[in-house]
């Protein structure tokens, strides 16, 4: 597409502008598959893969997830048709497909950043989007797909599209820009809100000054929003329930069980703190090459240095950036933690023209010898500071997974229940959080029932659509193994086999195993290791 700045690309050979691309993007995908293939292999890394096979299992047998989770079905849908294009099971495509998912940020940020300034500022971003940022290797690390894909992806090509059209509107960049952004929508909600409110300031600010200073492009621009507002709202229609998500929002008596998960969520989960922010989930070089971005960005709009296309393009990312800091400091936002996971994003962009004034100022003009000094100096500090955060990114990249829930006896367990899964449903004991349950009906290709601790369902943040019900009825037999009340939730929910773990790798354990094993006329063993106990009911 047609850039901003003055791009010299043309006095560097294609072949090195790719050469130079292809380095950074080969070392992405290393740093993606190197702990897997040293530690986790065929287990892929993150507690949050389980949830998402349950869905793309029931995506290829019924065609929807709402009895499971409220999530949108994108990424559900994507991975149902890898699963039926290479015949793999829905837990075998995450191994071999999610490390690749690192490639998307980086080829985003490149795509944005030569867009605003020119293919060296993309080959920046990609390095540091790809191989820097904390944030963006644990969305992957903890298997968040969905919202990395739509914040780190859809969002940012979105972006791309946005000033594409302040410099050069067209038909093609309009539909651009209304299918990447509407797309957000059938990922993940955290995107949806923050390209939403990205384009409301848009159109609420950007719109009627173009309309006024060029009007071909305010209605270019104008029409694209529009188009991806419709769009967006088809989609959300019956992903989000939007007619009682919107009935909710102006005071109307009902809600969505959209809008009851987003109350849920307001003010339960603490900010990082700063320190840990700025050093883990961004990365101190882009930090602070991403501030001073900010800064240079701000004194060309000051000194009127920028044309108007980049003077939208500057204030398009300053407020993205603050945005999703604001979002990251306060509990309100609902989701501080992914806001500061995905702050990284705008500041590896912005960082670009920093990092490469920092490199280009060796090249300068005639100096003292002073000066050339000085210069030296800052472009070795600079170039030292960034690699050396990219050698520790790769240290941690290749340790084992600190999230690896499974064992091979846990799995074995998993292959006896899918080979004995003939129907029904089972109960899985609960242990600290709602994973080892996830996990089991992933392994089982069960989608039911869910299991969850006491306290979480008191104070809920992450509640399935079935409401409590059911898992406090698996809560109750779990506890209570003997009973009349035991026996008439079992049959009432098909329960063919209950689960119980005796150890797990990386959390406490509840001996709800020694209750079941203490009823031998009730239960029956029917499979046992080290860490599992499968019983049925006789």
């Amino acid at each position: 597409g047609e850039r901003l700045a003055a791009d010299p690309h043309s006095l560097v050979a294609p072949a090195v502008r790719y050469a130079a691309l292809s380095a950074v993007l080969l070392l992405v995908l290393l740093r993606g598959y190197l702990g897997p293939l040293l530690h986790d292999w065929p287990y892929p890394r993150g507690v949050d893969r389980y949830e998402h096979a349950v869905m793309t299992g029931m995506t290829l047998s019924e065609g929807t997830t709402e009895s499971f989770m409220l999530y949108p079905p994108g990424l559900h849908f994507l991975t149902a048709e890898i699963c039926r294009l290479t015949g793999l099971e829905p837990l075998e495509v995450f191994p071999v497909v999610a490390p690749t998912l690192l490639l998307l940020p980086a080829l985003a940020c490149y795509a944005l950043a030569r867009r605003v300034w020119g293919w060296e500022y993309g080959v920046v971003a990609a390095l540091l989007s790809g191989l820097i940022l904390g944030g963006t290797y644990l969305h992957f690390a903890e298997a968040r797909y969905a919202n990395f894909i739509g914040t780190q992806f859809l969002m940012v090509v979105a972006v791309a599209a946005l000033i594409g059209l302040y410099a050069s509107p067209s038909v093609r960049g309009g539909l651009l820009l209304a299918l990447l952004g509407s797309s957000t929508v059938l990922y993940h909600q955290v995107s949806c809100l923050y390209l939403a409110v990205v384009l409301a300031v848009v159109g609420i600010v950007f719109v009627p000054y173009l309309l006024v200073r060029d009007r071909r492009k305010g209605v270019a621009l104008l029409c694209s929003l529009a188009l991806l507002g419709f769009l967006s709202a088809l989609y959300a229609w019956d992903t989000y329930d939007l007619p009682r998500l919107v009935a909710g929002l102006l005071g109307g008596s009902g809600t969505s069980a959209t809008g009851t998960a987003v109350n849920m969520a307001i003010g339960t989960q603490p900010p990082y703190p700063l320190y840990f922010l700025t050093s883990a989930m961004v990365s101190q070089p882009v930090a602070w090459f991403g501030l001073l971005g900010a800064l240079l960005a701000v004194g060309d709009l000051l000194r009127r240095r920028a044309g108007a296309p980049q003077a939208l393009a500057y204030l398009t990312l300053l407020f993205w950036a603050l945005l999703l800091f604001v979002g990251s400091r306060t509990p309100l936002s609902g989701f501080p933690q992914r806001f500061g996971r995905d702050l990284g994003i705008p500041l590896a962009v912005l960082a670009a023209p920093a990092f490469v004034a920092i490199l280009r100022s060796l090249l300068g003009s005639r100096k003292q010898m002073a000066a050339v000094y000085m210069t030296s100096l800052t472009v070795l500090l600079t170039v030292t500071l960034v690699g050396a955060k990219v050698v520790q990114s790769f240290e941690q990249a290749s340790k084992p997974s600190a999230q690896l829930t499974i064992t091979p006896e846990i799995a074995a367990a998993g292959e006896w229940l899918r080979e004995h899964n003939d129907g029904g449903n089972i109960m899985v004991s609960p242990h600290v959080n709602q994973v080892p349950g996830r996990m089991m009906l992933a392994m089982g290709g069960y989608s039911a029932l869910q299991s969850f601790e006491a306290w979480q369902i008191d104070n809920p943040r992450d509640l399935p659509p079935t409401g409590p019900g059911p898992l406090r009825d698996v809560l109750l037999v779990i506890t209570h193994p003997k009973g009349e009340r035991t026996d008439r939730l079992l049959i009432e929910h098909d329960v063919r086999y209950i689960v119980l773990y005796k150890s797990m790798p990386d959390r406490p354990t509840t001996d709800y195993w020694e209750l079941f094993k203490a009823q031998p006329n009730l239960y029956q063993t029917v499979f046992e290791n080290e860490d599992v106990l499968i019983v049925a009911r006789r």
